[in-house]
């Protein structure tokens, strides 16, 4: 493809596409009670939106049956990485019993994809309770074998009081650029 058909097509999306802004846009309302099919409908939406971001209000719209939907999603190995990260990050903004040991069960797992790990780790942070985080995201700053995922333990931490664990780790890294933006955080 050209670059200037490229172009072209970037500049001028589809009428799905603008369908699918118009509906994002529009249910961003809470409803007070959704069914069950517009509970599927809107996190389909949600997880398809590529150019539009969606709000935790979105999210939190979906209430407890949206959130045990988005735990399963998050869960099927089968589903795309990228949507069982937005998932995700649905989960961690309507939040629910089960939602940490999810979060933190594909935050440790070797075998999960890149991304959902970093959304689980992000997400985990969200949802658990501020004196938890340290000793729930310690294991994986520490035993994590991909750098990004220590990385993205490390900034979680650093956000919420475990800057003795970022520095300890930092000193253990074979790349002490790796959690620079951690330790900037902890010395502010």
């Amino acid at each position: 493809m050209t670059p200037i058909l490229l172009a072209f097509l970037l500049c001028f999306p589809p009428p799905a596409a603008d369908r699918q802004r118009s509906s994002i846009s529009s249910s961003s309302q809470t409803d007070p009670q959704l069914d069950d099919e517009q509970i599927h409908q809107r996190i389909e939406t949600y997880l398809a939106s590529i150019d539009t971001p969606i709000r935790p209000s979105q999210w939190r719209a979906l209430g407890s049956r949206g959130a045990a939907v988005l735990e399963g999603i998050a869960e099927d190995g089968a589903t795309l990485p990228t949507r069982r990260a937005k998932a995700l990050d649905g989960l961690a903004a309507i939040g629910s019993p089960t939602a940490v040991d999810t979060m933190l069960g594909l935050a440790r797992d070797e075998q999960t994809p890149l991304s959902v790990r970093l959304s689980a780790v992000r997400g985990a942070a969200r949802v658990l309770p501020a004196d938890r985080i340290a000793p729930a995201l310690q294991p994986i700053l520490e035993g994590a074998k991909d750098g990004h995922v220590r990385r993205a333990a490390a900034e979680a931490l650093s956000n919420h009081g475990g800057c003795a664990l970022v520095r300890a780790q930092a000193a253990r890294e074979d790349d002490p650029q790796r959690l620079q933006r951690a330790l900037q955080r902890c010395r502010q």
